[in-house]
């Protein structure tokens, strides 16, 4: 069963997926693999922000990028209070990802960890962020910017850790255009 199916079938089985527990638990109801439960936790997150998001202008909402997207060894970004800033050097994929977001008109971010994206998200209160991160992260993320009541948007890493990082450039660029 794809991913799709399986959210389709746990939002119209109405089950609580509030949690990334209550999510596995879901999994093992429709009998479906529970390895699954990170993606299947942020699709169904997605899919149920989504029409809040695609409401929102892109000129109100925010990009976060994690700082490990950067290539460790050639990066010659700024550390500022703001995040990093790129000096779009073409070491890394995060120039092509802020091209896109900066002509749709979003404020862009590039985060060492995710408390700086609660505090930029308190101080500038974007109406909808969207964001890339590991699992853990977007998983934190979209619980915490729910809370504020800002829809969100997640696109976990295609390889991660803590450095030299990737994402699916076509799935981020995607959910900018939504």
């Amino acid at each position: 069963m794809s991913i799709e199916n399986v959210v389709n079938k746990i939002i119209e089985l109405g089950i609580d997926i509030g949690t990334k527990d209550a999510v596995k638990s879901a999994l093992q109801g429709i009998k479906a693999d529970t390895a699954l439960v990170d993606d299947v936790y942020i699709a169904v997150k997605n899919k149920l922000n989504l029409k809040a998001y695609a409401k929102v202008p892109k000129n109100e909402r925010a990009l976060f990028l994690p700082q490990c997207l950067r290539n460790s060894q050639k990066c010659i970004a700024e550390l500022t209070d703001k995040g990093y800033v790129c000096k779009r050097c073409g070491a890394c994929s995060i120039p092509k990802i802020l091209d896109v977001a900066e002509k749709l008109g979003y404020d862009t971010y590039i985060v060492p960890g995710g408390s700086m994206v609660l505090n930029i998200v308190k101080n500038k209160r974007p109406k909808a962020v969207a964001g890339v991160g590991c699992y853990q992260e977007v998983e934190e993320a979209i619980a915490k910017v729910s809370l504020l009541n800002i829809p969100s948007q997640g696109v976990p890493l295609s390889k991660d850790g803590c450095k030299d990082t990737e994402v699916d450039l076509e799935r981020i660029i995607n959910v900018l255009r939504i």
